[in-house]
């Protein structure tokens, strides 16, 4: 069978990545304390890096303040630099085109990973789970510095040789919690209305963009992320976030990543509506490039969703348990595609241990695993 995620994407800055296959960013924890990158992350790149046309490295925090987790990746100052090439290196050595995502964390960060415990956020308003601390309203001149914190990863972004950045708009970080009514009630320039929590986001690409201006030129890829629906009340909406999306894509942006727990899911937050996610945003995004991501395990189901209009999948748990499966559906090879992850082969395959505990755990869902009691080894995909 002929695949057409098998042919070569442009993105809408010119940019052309070889096929229409990304490997989603995946939370490896694996950095030093000091957010330097370790030699199990190189090689966890190395691994996978190869067939797919794009290669989106792991969230790395662009200011101490905005640090999320222990063991994530940093890129808050020059001495990061060095470690973050040797990523950028091994993937580009493959073939695969590395973009490396900056995020702030804010109000869901770990307590233990921030300077003295203190969680910021754009207001003073606890997380959606129950529990959560209390985080302190950041100051107009923080949010400023932080915008330019995200500009400033970027040019380190540069000087490490990465062919983009992304930014992570999505997943109840920093920038979808200024964009939401649930973490912001703010009533200055930053909050109240649906332009004004458009700000921070609007604010930190266009920073971005005048640093690839600056620093780099117009095939620096520039891509963003963005989750559609929250599942609290009051919480992010669909039409809200299609319309923030419309607005970035006014802006130079390469790409349009889709943050969704089902790639073909319709909102989930208005069950009369069965229309997928996909399709709206691509009503509003003109020319710029749609990438969705969703538990796509299988080649006919990525293509499906190609031939459905998506103009690039993002696969990530099946390229943590096969990162051969592009290079296989090219070569005919179907059916040499693993579905199932054996604990044994963690090693092998080059998962360190912070990712083999949440691959068990947290990410089980949608990951077979050859120990589990119901595994089926005869449709090790469903």
């Amino acid at each position: 069978m002929t695949y057409q995620f098998l042919e070569p994407l442009k993105l809408a800055n010119g940019v052309v990545l070889k096929n229409r296959i990304v490997f989603p960013p995946t939370t490896l924890r694996s950095s030093f304390a000091t957010g330097v990158v370790t030699d199990e992350e190189v090689e966890y790149y190395r691994l996978r890096a190869g067939g797919p046309g794009m290669v989106i490295v792991e969230m790395a925090y662009v200011s101490e303040q905005g640090k999320s987790y222990i063991g994530q990746l940093g890129a808050d100052s020059d001495d990061k630099i060095a470690g973050l090439k040797k990523i950028a290196d091994v993937i580009k050595e493959r073939g695969s085109v590395p973009v490396l995502q900056i995020s702030f964390g804010g109000r869901i960060a770990q307590e233990e990973a921030v300077p003295n415990g203190e969680i910021v956020a754009p207001s003073n308003l606890p997380g959606h789970h129950l529990e959560t601390h209390i985080p302190r309203a950041l100051t107009h001149e923080e949010i400023e510095q932080s915008i330019q914190d995200f500009a400033s990863a970027t040019r380190r972004a540069i000087e490490a040789g990465y062919a983009g950045v992304e930014i992570h708009g999505a997943n109840m970080y920093m920038i979808q919690q200024f964009f939401s009514e649930h973490a912001n009630d703010r009533t200055d320039q930053w909050g109240g209305s649906i332009e004004k929590r458009m700000t921070y986001g609007l604010r930190v690409l266009d920073a971005i963009v005048a640093t690839r201006d600056e620093f780099a030129d117009e095939n620096f890829i520039i891509g963003y992320r963005q989750s559609p629906e929250e599942p609290t009340t009051p919480g992010i909406r669909y039409p809200d976030a299609l319309l923030m999306a419309a607005e970035i894509a006014k802006r130079p942006i390469s790409y349009f990543h889709l943050s969704i727990k089902y790639a073909n899911q319709s909102p989930f937050m208005d069950k009369e509506d069965n229309e997928p996610l996909y399709a709206k945003y691509k009503a509003v995004l003109g020319a710029v490039p749609l990438i969705i991501v969703g538990l796509v395990r299988t080649p006919q189901q990525a293509e499906t969703l190609i031939q459905a209009g998506v103009d690039a999948v993002a696969i990530g748990r099946e390229l943590i348990i096969d990162p051969n499966w592009v290079q296989k559906v090219r070569t005919h090879d179907e059916v040499g595609i693993r579905y199932a992850i054996s604990p044994s082969d963690f090693e092998l395959l080059k998962i360190p241990e912070p990712l083999r505990q949440w691959l068990l755990t947290r990410f089980k869902k949608g990951l077979v695993v050859t120990t589990d009691e119901d595994f089926n080894p005869n449709e090790p995909w469903k």
